[in-house]
């Protein structure tokens, strides 16, 4: 009757489905429930009375089976004493069979193969027992039981309808399972986060205080002894100073790239100026007596970035170029720039530089370069710089284009994000 219509606007109202399609309001009842549910019992609960309703009906139970196991749990129940039913095997029995079949049951009481089961229902006054499998992806994860007072009629329709109602309730059922699976591993993930970043944070302190102890011993030592050590026993006083300094620095530098990764960033507006004012003032010595002139951007740069891990950062940079320059430098020059929505920082210098088939793998944990090696280091540097940019939004690479010397840059968003989940890994 509308095949000629130009135009057919027929807008969903649920009761009026009711009056031209009772069935398929039905399920639309039932998909709009399912849709809201976020727990097992609520979901199953909504599923069994809509079915009950459906069949006129006022007792029933669901059952849910676990991975390797023969039995199936009964979840919740309705308008029955479920003593004596709380467990079902899956080789035997009515349900049972519904499960390995995979199909509708209807059977009389009278016609239970289980005496036991045909006395217990006949004393409860059922007539009739109903068996619906409950599949999602080709796989039947449990079993809806109902029982009935009188003989119903059955016919097709309503036989899939019920087919059609377990499977979206076993459906949402099993998405149900797999969203608290996920929140189980993630609270487990978080407790195992949480337990290594401690056990890091104390055994990186326990390793300190010896070491500090060893290196101080080692001067105490060298300092009473004196004139009475020979050259072979001071330089054994050295290495071992040099030992117990290295273990100092792997501890502090362990501890500053987990601060760098979990700490609460605190985003502020900054005048980079400043900041770099701050560090050049820690680092000025080093490079007056190496004879290295420091450059920093000449106006006034603002940026809003966290205070403490933007220092560690430029320190960081710095500092290896100071560190690892080599005999020939002579410039570190921090520049600016905005672009795309960040603001862009390079820390260049006329060193030695770094290969460009390390332009990646540097920024790795401990990680190191050829030219570094014999320079005092731990190869955490790069990848503490790498971690703030990325919680600020950014990035850190090694700029390979200039010719001379080495180039590291990173980046921060214009506005740090609010929320670090959607960094993404």
């Amino acid at each position: 009757m509308l095949r000629n219509k130009r135009l057919i606007t027929v807008p969903l109202d649920q009761q009026q489905m009711a009056g031209r399609n009772r069935q398929l309001a039905v399920l639309l009842q039932l998909s709009n429930y399912l849709s809201t549910c976020t727990e097992l019992e609520p979901l199953l609960e909504g599923a069994l009375d809509l079915v009950l309703e459906q069949f006129g009906l006022k007792a029933g139970r669901v059952y849910l089976g676990e991975a390797g196991s023969e039995y199936f749990q009964l979840i919740i129940h309705r308008g029955l004493d479920p003593k004596g039913l709380e467990m079902v095997h899956s080789a035997t029995g009515f349900t049972g069979k519904a499960a390995r079949t995979r199909s509708f049951l209807a059977m009389r009481v009278d016609d239970l193969d289980d005496p036991a089961r045909t006395e217990f229902l006949k004393h409860k006054g059922f007539k009739l027992v109903i068996c619906i499998p409950l599949i999602t992806r080709d796989q039947v994860i449990g079993v809806m039981n109902l029982a009935a007072e009188e003989i119903i009629p059955l016919d097709l329709a309503t036989i899939d309808l019920s087919m059609v109602m377990g499977n979206l309730a076993a459906t949402s059922a099993e998405s149900v399972l797999q969203a608290r699976e996920l929140t189980d591993q993630a609270r487990l993930l978080a407790e195992q986060k949480e337990a290594v970043q401690f056990f890091a944070y104390t055994a990186c302190h326990d390793m300190k205080s010896p070491a500090t102890g060893v290196h101080g011993l080692a001067r105490m030592l060298a300092h009473k002894a004196g004139d009475n050590l020979d050259e072979k026993e001071r330089a054994i006083i050295r290495q071992i100073e040099r030992a117990a300094q290295r273990i100092e620095d792997l501890a502090s530098e362990v501890n500053a790239y987990i601060r760098a990764k979990e700490s609460p960033l605190r985003p502020e507006e900054l005048e980079l100026g400043e900041v770099l004012a701050g560090i050049a003032g820690e680092l000025s010595s080093r490079a007056e007596a190496q004879e290295v002139e420091m450059v920093f951007p000449p106006g006034p740069v603002m940026l809003k970035a966290d205070r403490g891990a933007l220092t560690r950062a430029l320190t960081n940079l710095i500092d290896n170029s100071l560190k690892y320059g080599g005999p020939a430098l002579s410039r570190v020059e921090v520049a600016h720039l905005f672009e795309k929505g960040h603001h862009v920082i390079k820390v260049c210098d006329d060193g030695v530089g770094v290969t460009q088939d390390l332009a990646e793998k540097c920024f790795t944990l401990f990680k190191r370069a050829e030219t570094s090696q014999g320079t005092e280091g731990t190869g955490l540097g790069l990848a503490i710089v790498r971690t703030i940019a990325f919680r600020h939004g950014g990035r850190a690479w090694l700029d390979t284009s200039q010719p001379q010397g080495a180039c590291f840059c990173f980046s921060l968003a214009e506005e740090p994000p609010e929320n670090e989940a959607d960094l993404g890994d």
